[in-house]
């Protein structure tokens, strides 16, 4: 497996917390998801430049950190289905020090992309499924259900997008 992307990618998350520890500022947790999270956390091979990161409500001067990783996605949690608790199921990446840098389970990474279902998420979740929890996806799939501060929107289709990928999946 050619680890080229993922090795790119940490070199950007060392050469940010290498920016922050510079400068003596601090980070609150970062959770990566999305095609990064996955290659990051070694779930998946394959190639993207960008970073999508949940947006923990960080103080301002945060971004002065997060400037250094270019292209981002910060994700609002009421527009992203992702069930409470996953700081609890998410994977520490132990070659930071001095950030405190997580990758979110595999479960609630397709759980996240059902929510948006493109080609390139199922493609994902294709990948993932195969060494993932399915009594766990289905789990956080019923906690996304139940949210009640999520965008109506967001949820309508996240429940759609839950009967064609039970159907395509068979979980």
């Amino acid at each position: 497996m050619d680890n080229k992307t993922r090795d790119m990618l940490i070199e950007i998350l060392h050469d940010m917390e290498d920016f922050a520890e510079l400068k003596g500022l601090k980070c609150p947790p970062i959770y990566l998801l999305g095609g990064s999270g996955c290659i990051v956390g070694g779930y998946l091979n394959r190639a993207t430049t960008d970073f999508d990161i949940l947006n923990m409500e960080y103080p301002a001067y945060v971004g002065r950190i997060f400037r250094i990783l270019g292209e981002a996605d910060y994700l609002e949690l009421d527009l992203t289905t992702i069930a409470a608790g996953f700081e609890n199921r998410s994977k520490k990446l132990e070659e930071f020090k001095h950030l405190d840098i997580f990758v979110l389970s595999k479960e609630d990474i397709i759980v996240t992309k059902i929510g948006r279902y493109s080609v390139k998420d199922v493609q994902d979740i294709e990948d993932l499924i195969k060494s993932s929890d399915n009594v766990l996806i289905l789990d956080l799939i019923n906690r996304v259900s139940q949210r009640t501060d999520i965008g109506k929107k967001v949820k309508e289709e996240f429940l759609k997008n839950v009967t064609v990928f039970r159907r395509q999946f068979n979980v």
